[in-house]
């Protein structure tokens, strides 16, 4: 019994990697929260219509969403970001713009 306890503990803690996965990233030298990143995609994927007809590869991409970041005061202007995520809600691609010029994310 004690066997099985420990697997349903191990199943549940590995469903919920992807969501911990999600890291902080700086784009251009502004810090982009990684639970920022995480509650734009699932308030995005929430808003997708469900696509009925077709198959998907969770690894698909399923959506993009583009927000904008703000740096404290004095400190340059708004970071636009652009996350294309897929059926698991991961990072799939992160772009970011400031003055209309892309700058690096890391």
């Amino acid at each position: 019994m004690k066997n099985l306890s420990f697997v349903s503990l191990a199943l549940f803690l590995s469903h919920l990697m992807p969501i911990l996965a999600i890291k902080d990233y700086t784009c251009g030298g502004v810090l982009v929260p990684g639970s920022t990143i995480e509650s734009k995609i699932s308030t995005k994927n929430e808003n997708l219509p469900v696509e009925y007809d077709r198959q998907h590869q969770v690894t698909d991409k399923r959506g993009t969403v583009v927000f904008y970041v703000y740096p404290p005061p004095g400190e340059g202007s708004a970071i636009s970001v652009e996350i294309d995520f897929n059926y698991r809600e991961d990072v799939m691609k992160i772009t970011a713009t400031r003055d209309n010029r892309f700058v690096d994310c890391i």
